[in-house]
C-alpha cells in the first residue's frame, strides 16, 4: 500500500492556497496536516482542540473553527503543516463563471439570483440568518438538514453585490447559485432502427422469481398519473395499504407528467388484474412507488424528498433529472453524499444528462450511479448521455441499461402503454437516458430483493441466510457483469464500464463482501479475501466500491476516503492493480485469468473523515470463495 504524499496546497472553488504562504488561522481557519491522521489521532485532535474533522479540502486539511486560545498551540503541533484564514476567496466561484444562464421560463422569471449560503457547523442558524438580511439578501428563510447529515443553509435572493458582502461573513462556509432540475427528455436518435418488445430484457431475472416484491422505489419527477391501472389501486388510499404508491407529495395543480408517467411506469408498473403478464410491465414490476415533485428540490431541497420517500419505504431512488452547476461538485452533490453518507442502505439513481448536455448532479454526486441508456440488451451500444467523465476525474457516467424505444405508461388514459416516440411525438426512434435510469433503478430493486429473501449464494430464495445490503453493494453488484465490449476505450466517455449484465452475474454467483462503516477499514489498515478461480477462459471481475463521506462543497478533488484494490494471482506473481484515479470505484479486470488461488486485497491509504471507519463492498465475478 502506498501513502499518497500530500500536496502543499489546498484545491478549492478553483483557488490554489499553499497554508504556509497564507496569513495565520483565524474563527474560521483551514487546519492542514502533514499526512491523513488514524482514528486515535483524529479522536485526539477533536478532544484536544474541538476540532469537527468533517469538511475535507484537499489535500489533507479540513475547513474548521478554531478558539483564538487554542490557535497557538495547534499551529505547534507535529503533525500540523499549518493553520490559516478561511477567508472570503474560498467560499464561492468569483467571476462570472459563478452565474449560469438559465433556460426554463421559471428561472428566466427570477430578477435575482437565488442563492444558497452554506454554514460551518457551528454557526448559530438565526443570527446568521439575521446577518444575510443585513448584507442584502431578500427573503431569506432556513433549510435545516442536520438530521439528514448535511448542513444549514440559508437561501435568499441577491445580486452579485449582495453575493460578496455574505461571502464575508464568518458563518459562511460556501456560496453557490440555485440550480434548476432539468428533466432528462427524450432525444430523437435517426441510428436507432429495432424496436424491443417492452422489458422482455428482464424476462430472465422474472423467471428466477425477481419482481421487485417487497421493495419500494422513490420516483423525484414530474408528476404521475395515479388514474392509470399501472398505479391504481380503487380499494386503498396512497399509503401503506396501497398496492402501488406509498407516498405522493405535492404532485401541484399541474395535470399529469408525460415525463414523470412514463418514467415511473418503467421502474414498477403493473397491471393489477394480470399481475406479472402484461408486456409493457415495469423492470420491477411488483415493487411499490413513493413520489415527490421536481419542483421541490429548488424550494425545500432534496433530502427532504429522500427522507421522506425513506420513510415510505424506499430504499432505491431514482432521478431522471439533472442540474448543471458551476462547479460541478455543488452543494447538491454533496448533499446526495451525505444521505447515502449517512443512510449506508440508500441507493440513488441520477440520470446522466443527454446528448449536448453536461453532466451535473444528482448523477455527479460520489455515492449516486450515474446511468446512460444503450440501445438494447447486451451485447449492446450507446444511445444517449452527456459525455463524461466528472471535472475532477471521476469515472461519469458509470453504466448503461436500456433506454431506446421503450414502451411504457401514457398519462391521461387508463390503461395505455405505449411507445415513448408516439407519446412525446417523435418522428423518429427515441434514446433516453431518462428511460434507462428507472430501468436500473428496477434493477438495483432486484437486486435488493436477491440478497434480502436470500437468494445469495444459492440462486433461489431461501437458499441464502438473506441480509439488507448496502448501498455500496448495490452499485458493485451492477458494476459487476459490466465489461468491455468492442475496441474502444475502456471505461468509456459515454459508456462508462458497459452495459448492465445482471442476469449473467447473478447466474453465475459471486463472492460477496459488505462492510459497513462502524467494520470499515481505518488509514493503514487492509483486508485480505482469497478465492479460487476454476474456469481460466472466463473473465475475473472484481468491483470495489465504496459510500464516500461528503466533499466540501466547491471542492476541486470531493472524493475524501481512498481505497485500493489489487489481485495477486497464484504463484505470487506481480499483483493485478486497479487504475489511480480518484473515485469511489475501483475494478480489476482479468481476462483469461490463472487457475488456483486468487489473492485479493483491499487498503485503505486515505481515510480523512469518519468517526470509525470506511465501510465498503467487495463484488467478485468469475471465481467461488475458498
Amino acid at each position: 500500500m502506498n501513502t499518497p504524499e500530500p500536496r502543499p496546497t489546498v484545491r478549492h472553488a478553483g483557488h490554489v492556497v499553499d497554508p504556509l504562504a497564507e496569513p495565520a488561522g483565524g474563527v474560521r481557519s483551514i487546519v492542514q496536516f502533514t499526512r491523513p491522521l488514524r482514528r486515535d489521532e483524529r479522536q485526539r485532535f477533536r478532544q484536544a482542540y474541538g476540532l469537527a474533522l468533517t469538511e475535507y479540502l484537499p489535500d489533507q486539511a479540513y475547513a474548521e473553527s478554531v478558539a483564538p486560545q487554542q490557535l497557538a498551540d495547534l499551529t505547534e503541533e507535529p503533525l500540523v503543516r499549518a493553520v490559516t484564514a478561511y477567508d472570503a476567496r474560498l467560499r464561492r466561484v468569483a467571476g462570472p463563471q459563478s452565474r449560469r444562464d438559465f433556460s426554463s421560463p421559471r428561472a428566466r422569471a427570477r430578477t435575482d439570483g437565488l442563492l444558497d449560503a452554506v454554514l460551518f457547523p457551528d454557526a448559530e442558524p438565526a443570527a446568521a440568518l439575521a446577518a444575510v438580511r443585513e448584507r442584502g439578501g431578500a427573503d431569506p428563510v432556513l433549510i435545516d438538514d442536520r438530521q439528514h447529515g448535511a448542513p444549514v443553509k440559508i437561501r435568499f435572493r441577491g445580486d452579485e453585490t449582495v453575493e460578496a458582502a455574505v461571502a464575508e461573513l464568518d458563518d459562511v462556509r460556501w456560496l453557490e447559485e440555485v440550480g434548476e432540475a432539468k428533466l432528462d427528455t427524450e432525444q430523437l436518435d435517426a441510428r436507432t432502427e429495432a424496436v424491443p418488445l417492452a422489458r422482455a430484457w428482464a424476462e430472465p431475472l422474472w423467471r428466477r422469481g425477481l419482481t421487485g416484491t417487497g421493495q419500494v422505489i422513490g420516483v423525484v419527477d414530474s408528476p404521475i398519473d395515479l388514474r392509470h391501472r399501472f398505479f391504481a389501486d380503487p380499494l386503498h388510499p396512497v399509503g401503506p395499504a396501497h398496492r402501488k404508491i406509498t407516498g405522493f407529495r405535492n404532485p401541484t395543480a399541474e395535470a399529469p407528467g408525460k415525463h414523470g408517467t412514463f418514467v415511473a411506469g418503467i421502474a414498477a408498473g403493473d397491471d393489477p388484474d394480470r399481475p406479472g403478464e402484461h408486456p409493457g410491465r415495469g423492470v420491477a414490476w411488483a415493487a411499490r412507488l413513493t413520489y415527490g415533485n421536481t419542483d421541490d428540490v429548488e424550494t425545500r431541497g432534496i433530502l427532504s424528498l429522500l427522507a421522506a420517500a425513506a420513510a415510505d419505504g424506499a430504499r432505491v431512488h431514482t432521478n431522471s433529472w439533472h442540474d448543471e452547476p458551476v462547479p460541478q461538485y455543488s452543494q447538491l452533490a454533496a448533499d446526495l453524499d451525505a444521505f447515502t453518507w449517512t443512510h449506508e442502505d440508500h441507493l440513488v439513481v441520477g440520470s446522466a444528462a443527454n446528448r449536448g448536455e453536461r453532466l451535473g448532479p444528482p448523477g455527479t454526486a460520489k455515492n449516486v450511479l450515474a446511468v446512460a441508456a444503450a440501445k438494447g440488451p447486451a451485447p449492446a451500444t450507446f444511445g444517449d448521455g452527456a459525455v463524461g467523465p466528472a471535472a475532477d476525474g471521476r469515472q461519469k457516467p458509470e453504466l448503461m441499461s436500456p433506454g431506446c424505444s421503450i414502451h411504457s405508461t401514457a398519462p391521461g388514459t387508463v390503461d395505455s402503454v405505449v411507445l415513448d416516440r408516439e407519446l412525446f411525438g417523435s418522428p423518429g426512434p427515441i434514446c433516453a437516458s431518462s428511460w434507462a435510469t428507472p430501468a436500473a433503478a428496477g434493477l438495483a430493486a432486484l437486486v435488493r430483493q436477491y440478497y434480502l429473501q436470500g437468494f445469495h449464494p444459492g440462486g433461489t430464495a431461501g437458499s441464502g441466510p438473506g441480509f439488507a445490503p448496502s448501498s455500496a453493494l448495490m452499485r458493485a453488484t451492477l458494476l459487476a457483469g459490466c465489461r468491455p465490449e468492442g475496441n474502444h476505450p475502456y471505461p468509456g466517455t459515454t459508456t462508462g464500464w458497459g452495459n448492465v449484465r445482471l442476469d449473467e452475474v447473478l447466474a453465475a454467483g459471486l463472492v460477496v463482501r459488505d462492510v459497513r462503516h462502524a467494520d470499515g477499514l481505518d488509514t493503514g489498515e487492509s483486508v485480505t479475501v482469497r478465492v479460487r478461480v476454476q474456469d481460466a477462459s472466463s473473465l475475473l471481475a472484481i468491483t470495489l466500491v465504496w459510500t464516500d463521506p461528503p466533499g466540501a462543497a466547491g471542492s476541486g478533488e470531493p472524493v475524501v476516503n481512498t481505497l485500493e484494490l489489487a489481485a495477486t494471482p497464484p504463484g505470487g506473481t506481480p499483483p493485478v492493480r486497479s487504475p489511480g484515479r480518484p473515485d469511489t470505484v475501483q475494478r480489476v479486470l482479468v481476462p483469461d485469468p490463472a487457475p488456483g488461488i486468487w489473492t485479493i486485497v483491499v487498503s485503505a491509504p486515505a481515510v480523512n473523515v469518519g468517526a470509525d471507519g470506511q465501510g465498503y463492498a467487495l463484488v467478485v465475478a468469475g471465481a467461488s470463495a475458498v
